[in-house]
């Protein structure tokens, strides 16, 4: 193989270190070709291991669908190697990736889509690790998500138990074998939390449990202190703005007393200002800003880790999950009935009216119910070759909101009971929903077992 080749038709025959690395990969869904159109050649023919999942020719894996090529390409590049031998041969053998070149240039694009790469001396496989906080929290995110992405592709059970275990990888190996791994930011994890897309949200709640699992109980409390100030007091109750200055008005003596007056102005306002429906509420904060990530680190020390607060930070917490219950994001509002559900016992004290909590819990997981009943009684649909396109996915939150509503139950049965059956009985209901009470108030007595003790007897 000659060295030419400049950039004229993807690289030429060139034969290059660099170059020989990357035609080696095992990862390309093709044999790469040179500027006539012939496969490039190697220099060297080393034993290959063959995936278990995904079976390999000579170039690359035999029939692998585009997309599960890309994600296993991007995996290789986002894992971290070296650390677990043992990992990495399972890596190897079950999902067929293996290690990069080693010449390639690590980075993150940041404010302005301006470019920052590491320095030579920082391409080590372990000092990206060791950079920053938020470039280990985009890694082990970016990993754990490919991996999350592969686990769900149909037909490819067999590599899902190496898939599931990256999550371990990144949470429980790198650090122990890592002593200077800078740990991941929580704000940047908490800022997927709720992120639209479910492989995405699920490894940012995995990594996130994780970093604050390996924390010490003093440790926890130190970011309980640090997130407090982010928190209260709560945004949604802005100061009224300063009204300009005016003629003096008369005084009420004169024309109306002062509780007439506040009655009549507040009675102006609700007629000009109706109240909006739940689902129609503006969020009274960004999931992303200071005070959202707030909610949710503070939320998940809460439910998840029992960290002790302050009272004050209860009655905000409380508050804030509630608008987040009532919000417009459905990804919000699943985070706000998990937390709210895990640690009930906790947030009830600050709760205006636990009747309505599980009057709108109802509601959510009737609507996830029947939708999830339309998508399975849906008919198939057309490909664009006339095949038979695959059966639309129920959502996946259909045993969320279920989940949430039985947890509540369990711990307010009689109140439970109550709004159960006042939903069944109710006439106007359309009866998919009088069904529903009635499956719940059925699921409460399979999940307690002591629910007869406090439900009251007629």
């Amino acid at each position: 193989g000659g060295g030419g080749g400049g950039g004229g038709g993807g690289g030429g025959e060139c034969e290059a270190e660099g170059g020989e690395s990357l035609l080696q990969s095992p990862l390309h869904g093709s044999p790469m070709r040179g500027s006539l159109g012939r496969p490039l050649r190697r220099k060297s023919r080393r034993p290959r291991r063959e995936s278990k999942a995904w079976p390999l020719d000579d170039y690359g894996p035999l029939d692998l669908p585009s997309d599960i090529a890309v994600c296993r390409l991007a995996l290789s590049f986002m894992t971290a190697w070296g650390v677990d031998a043992d990992f990495d041969a399972r890596c190897a053998a079950e999902i067929g990736v293996s290690p990069p070149a080693p010449v390639l240039a690590y980075g993150v694009r940041g404010h302005g889509g301006r470019l920052s790469f590491l320095t030579p001396r920082a391409q080590r496989r372990d000092r990206r690790w060791q950079c920053s906080p938020h470039m280990t929290a985009l890694w082990s995110l970016g990993a754990v998500s490919l991996a999350n992405t592969l686990m769900m592709c149909p037909g490819y059970d067999e590599v899902r138990n190496t898939c599931s275990s990256v999550v371990t990888h990144f949470s429980v190996t790198v650090p122990e074998a890592m002593p200077q791994l800078a740990p991941p930011s929580l704000s940047f994890l908490a800022r997927h939390y709720c992120d639209p897309t479910e492989e995405v949200q699920a490894a940012a709640r995995a990594l996130l449990e994780g970093a604050l699992q390996r924390m010490t109980p003093q440790m926890r409390q130190r970011v309980v202190e640090a997130w407090t100030p982010r928190l209260v007091p709560p945004p949604h109750h802005p100061p009224q703005p300063t009204p300009p200055k005016a003629a003096a008005a008369p005084a009420p003596s004169a024309a109306l007393s002062r509780r007439q007056l506040l009655t009549t102005t507040t009675t102006e306002l609700h007629a000009a200002q109706p109240p909006a429906s739940p689902a129609e509420k503006p969020l009274p904060f960004e999931l992303t800003s200071a005070h959202g990530v707030a909610v949710l680190i503070l939320g998940v020390l809460v439910c998840r880790f029992g960290a002790e607060v302050d009272p004050r930070i209860h009655a905000a917490l409380t508050s804030s999950l509630l608008a987040l219950l009532d919000s417009p994001s459905e990804e919000g509002r699943l985070a706000a009935a998990d937390l709210l559900s895990k640690a009930y016992l906790v947030w009830r004290s600050h709760l205006p009216q636990p009747a309505a909590l599980i009057r709108t819990l109802f509601n959510y997981a009737a609507a996830a119910a029947a939708a999830a009943a339309a998508a399975a009684t849906r008919p198939a649909a057309q490909g664009s070759g006339g095949e038979e396109a695959p059966p639309p996915q129920p959502p996946p939150n259909r045993f969320l909101y279920h989940s949430a509503l039985i947890q509540v139950g369990v711990c307010e049965p009689s109140l439970f009971c109550a709004e159960m059956g006042a939903a069944a009985v109710r006439m106007g209901s359309p009866p998919r929903v009088r069904l529903a009470a009635v499956a719940y108030l059925i699921s409460l007595v399979k999940a307690a077992t002591k629910w007869t003790q406090s439900c009251p007897v007629t």
